[in-house]
């Protein structure tokens, strides 16, 4: 690829976090002070993390930490620097999307890439990476959930900290089978509304042969609907072995709404031999899990029994 590598096959993390390991801040959507959280800061060096700030330096630019050049030199900074072995993306909210041209203008060169996580408006940058890179990247909480949420935390420090590999069950909670059936493939997708804006772009994902995942919060159902009729008039449903269905929560059902449950919207867009599952997990919502993405996954829905989702393969180089 101009400019940089065409890393194949996945580019992951070295290996888990550890004690000494350096963690980098960054404000890769709207603006966020880290002082503000300080039981995620708290907990995190509890696990013997060395906490940095990785925004640019100067005043804030309106509701970001400066203008959409700095941030994006800003998070290219942080992701190739090999003395931080993660970064944490402080807020969503909105504004990834600004930073994807400058960031696809920069030479991605290092097979360095540390533990990113991120939900909501970072769906937009696990997207950039998949696409320019083929990295793992990780669906989980910004600082304010694992401050305010400790199961949040301990399912972060589970994954990251590599004691959840290959073979290991994803943390599902009370998880409903919608559809059953099996279905296996890299685990992609995020929030709904930030992959449909996607839609027509050079970064949206590649969604061939894969477990999708969407999730939304304070969306009315008629904008869910029109999302996924979006994506179903792309192909997509046509495309994916699974479908995953987190949280979407936020909105009381109005009487002009074309159902009363996301489920109610699915067998017009999505095709009935595609498994569904729907787990209260990775969404907006607390306690919140971490998975991995752009990993091989196994959906197992029995029409009886206990549904599951199985790694396939470890997130992380030589584990």
């Amino acid at each position: 690829m101009e400019g940089g590598i065409p890393f194949n096959p996945l580019l992951k993390p070295s290996g888990p976090l550890k004690e000494g390991d350096r963690l980098t801040l960054v404000s890769s959507s709207l603006y966020g002070v880290p002082e503000s959280y300080p039981d995620a800061l708290d907990r995190l060096r509890d696990k013997g993390l060395e906490i940095k700030n990785g925004d640019p330096d100067g005043p804030a630019n309106g509701p970001f930490s400066a203008n959409d050049q700095k941030r994006a030199e800003a998070l290219f900074r942080a992701f190739s620097d090999k003395s931080s072995a993660a970064v944490l993306a402080l807020r969503g909210g909105y504004g990834a999307i600004r930073l994807l041209p400058h960031l696809d203008a920069m030479p991605w060169t290092s097979d360095h890439f540390p533990v990113w996580t991120g939900f909501s408006d970072a769906t937009n940058l696990h997207a950039f990476f998949w696409n320019r890179l083929n990295a793992v990247t990780f669906h989980g909480p910004h600082p304010r959930g694992l401050g305010a949420s400790p199961e949040s935390f301990d399912w972060f420090w589970e994954m990251v900290s590599g004691k959840c590999a290959k073979g290991c069950g994803l943390p599902i909670g009370r998880a409903e089978v919608i559809r059953p059936g099996t279905a296996e493939g890299k685990l992609l997708g995020g929030n709904l509304e930030t992959l449909t804006h996607l839609a027509g772009t050079r970064w949206f994902p590649d969604l061939e042969g894969a477990v999708l995942l969407i999730e939304d919060v304070d969306e009315p159902l008629y904008a869910i609907d029109r999302s996924l009729w979006q994506l179903a008039q792309m192909g997509v449903f046509s495309k994916i072995t699974g479908l995953v269905l987190g949280p979407f929560s936020g909105r009381p059902v109005r009487a002009d709404d074309p159902g009363n449950d996301v489920t109610d919207l699915l067998d017009a867009v999505c095709p009935k031999n595609v498994p569904v599952l729907r787990t209260p997990l990775p969404g907006h919502d607390l306690p919140m899990a971490t998975w991995p993405l752009n990993i091989p996954v196994r959906m197992t829905l029995p029409a009886l029994g206990a549904p599951s989702l199985t790694l396939l393969e470890s997130p992380f180089s030589g584990n």
